[in-house]
């Protein structure tokens, strides 16, 4: 809890931030509806079948949202190029842009220069904690563990209280 709100302290530039009113903690792997995530998941290949179906119009309903963006799904900023790419969809809708404007790319910021994204050999190739604990057969190490305490008790070597 300290570290967390030294960095909103820092980032925010307020010593505010270091006297939260109230603060809360949630497994969001443990949620029961959304298991974890923050936005939809789609096995490999459905984005690109069908990614612009979702963003189709019906009628006059037309969709914006971070699962229908054509970059950063998932986020805010997936969801914010979503609601610009609709609000001009409808635009075009009325006659108000014509139909090359409706995709715009993002113009680079100036003040959030891009860079870009660079990860290590092991970064990119090494197991996630689930699947190195699968790796060293750390389930295996409990099922060593409860055998050797049952041995130990039934020897008499543990000492009971």
């Amino acid at each position: 809890k300290t570290r967390l709100c030294e960095l909103y302290a820092k980032v925010l530039g307020s010593e505010e931030a270091l006297h939260p009113v109230h603060y809360e903690e949630k497994n969001w792997c443990e949620e029961q509806y959304s298991g974890g995530c923050y936005t939809a998941y789609f096995p490999p290949g459905i984005m690109t079948q069908y990614g612009r179906i979702i963003r189709q119009p019906v009628g006059r309903i037309y969709f914006a949202g971070t699962e229908t963006a054509t970059e950063w799904s998932g986020y805010m900023e997936g969801a914010v190029q979503a609601g610009e790419r609709a609000a001009r969809e409808i635009l075009f809708a009325m006659k108000k842009i014509p139909d090359s404007e409706i995709w715009k790319p993002e113009p680079e910021s100036i003040d959030v220069p891009a860079l870009p994204i660079t990860t290590s050999f092991w970064e990119r190739n090494l197991p996630s904690v689930p699947g190195l604990l699968k790796l060293i057969g750390f389930s295996t190490f409990f099922t060593s563990v409860a055998v050797a305490g049952l041995f130990a008790y039934r020897k008499g070597l543990l000492v009971r209280n």
